[in-house]
This record gives structure tokens, C-alpha cells and sequence, in this order.
């Protein structure tokens, strides 16, 4: 994607939308997003609550800090003046590597009778405002009439099935620590795709598909021995023994 000048000033305003960007891969896109974002809400809420109890609160102050998150991470985007396309590998990338430290690193700052809810805001902002971004991200590559009501449509429909499956499914088989990395390959996936499939348009594309190849390696390793780590850790740090 290029930037445009604008007719008026002449100064460059943002991206020029790319009609190379399939509709589908928008839409599936965005309904992964979607899914893993509100999965993010659930599970940075649920462990909050497990280490500070108050559940109400807990659920309330992570829900709506990260969505004003996610409005300052949409209204980033107004001024962005970087290729649409990187970006969202980006913050695809960056959405991977949060969701794999949060809960280890909430577990050690826990463990060391350090008061986590610093860390937890931190967490919640950083993802929060990457999840902001994803959606006007979309958007830009293509400003079709019929597409941005589209992608809202598929974002909604992410965000009802990561909000029904999170706690009827995900959380009860799963646990907390393998959510966190089934959500994280699901985005160093998506990542991995959208490199691939656009790597002849992509600046640096074989660092794009090395970057998101070693990513995708990395959390599915955590996907993997997240078990034992929760394991080991509560072990270690809590002598909670199995």
C-alpha cells in the first residue's frame, strides 16, 4: 500500500486503499480477530479475578479499560502513516507474544508479592489497543461500499463465538494457560497466512514470513508445554503440588 497525497494540501493523509486484498481474507480476518479478542478480554478478566478475587469488579475494570484501549488503538489509525498490510502483520505478531507472556509473567510478579494490577492494566492497554487497530486496519485495504459493513458483520460474529465458547469450552477443557496459547497461534497463524499469501506485495516480505514463521514456532511450543509450565511455576513459586 502506498500513501496518497491529499487533493488539497498535497500532504500525504494515509494508505491508499488496496483492492488486491481478497474480500475473504478480510472476512475470515476479522473473524479471528474478533474471536481471540474478546477471548483476550475473558481471560485476562478470569485471571484477574483469580488473583484479586472481587469478581464483578475484576470483570468490570478489565472489560472497560480495554475497550477505551481499543478506541485509542482505532483513533490511532487516523493519522497512521505506515503500510496497512505490515502493520496488521504487526500487530498480529505483537497480539501473539502478549498472550504467551501475560499469564507466566502474572504468575512470577504474583509469586513475588508484587501487587499485579499494574501489570494486568499493562497487558490489558497493549492488547487492547492492538485489537483497536485490526478492524480500521481491514478497512483501509479496500473502502468498498459493501465493505466495511462486512467485516463489521464477521467482527461481531467473531466476538459472539470467543464470548460463547470462551467459558462453555475453551476455559473448562482447556484451562487458562492453554487458551493463552491456542489464541496465540490462532493470530501468529493469521499471521503467517496473510505473509504468505502477500508476500510478492509485502516490503521485506522474506522478514515478514521469517518473523511470523518463528512466531508461529514460538507459541505453538507454548500452546504445547502449557501445562507443564503452569505446572512447574505453581510448583516453584507456590509449592502447589498435583
Amino acid at each position: 500500500m502506498k500513501l496518497k497525497p491529499s487533493a488539497i494540501s498535497g500532504k500525504i493523509i494515509g494508505p491508499v486503499p488496496d483492492s488486491s486484498f481478497p474480500a475473504p481474507w478480510a472476512y475470515s480476518s476479522a473473524l479471528i480477530a474478533a474471536f481471540s479478542g474478546v477471548a483476550y478480554e475473558l481471560l485476562l478478566a478470569n485471571y484477574a479475578t483469580y488473583l484479586l478475587g472481587a469478581t464483578i469488579f475484576q470483570y468490570s475494570l478489565v472489560i472497560s479499560l480495554m475497550m477505551a484501549s481499543m478506541g485509542v488503538g482505532a483513533l490511532l489509525m487516523h493519522r497512521w502513516r505506515y503500510p496497512g498490510l505490515e502493520t496488521f502483520l504487526g500487530v498480529e505478531i505483537t497480539l501473539a507474544v502478549l498472550a504467551a507472556v501475560a499469564l507466566p509473567i502474572l504468575y512470577r510478579v504474583f509469586a513475588a508479592g508484587i501487587d499485579p494490577r499494574a501489570v494486568i492494566g499493562i497487558f490489558v492497554v497493549g492488547m487492547g489497543v492492538c485489537i483497536g487497530m485490526e478492524i480500521p486496519l481491514l478497512n483501509q485495504m479496500n473502502q468498498s461500499k459493501v465493505w466495511l459493513p462486512r467485516i463489521l458483520f464477521f467482527d461481531y460474529l467473531g466476538g459472539f463465538l470467543g464470548g460463547v465458547l470462551f467459558p462453555l469450552v475453551l476455559a473448562p477443557n482447556l484451562g487458562l494457560f492453554r487458551v493463552a496459547g491456542l489464541m496465540s497461534v490462532c493470530n501468529s497463524l493469521l499471521a503467517v497466512c496473510v505473509a504468505w499469501r502477500f508476500r510478492g506485495v509485502l516490503k521485506g516480505a522474506h522478514f515478514w514470513l521469517a518473523g511470523t514463521v518463528l512466531t508461529l514456532i514460538a507459541t505453538g511450543a507454548f500452546l504445547w508445554q502449557a501445562e507443564t509450565i503452569r505446572t512447574l511455576m505453581e510448583l516453584h513459586l507456590f509449592q502447589v503440588r498435583q
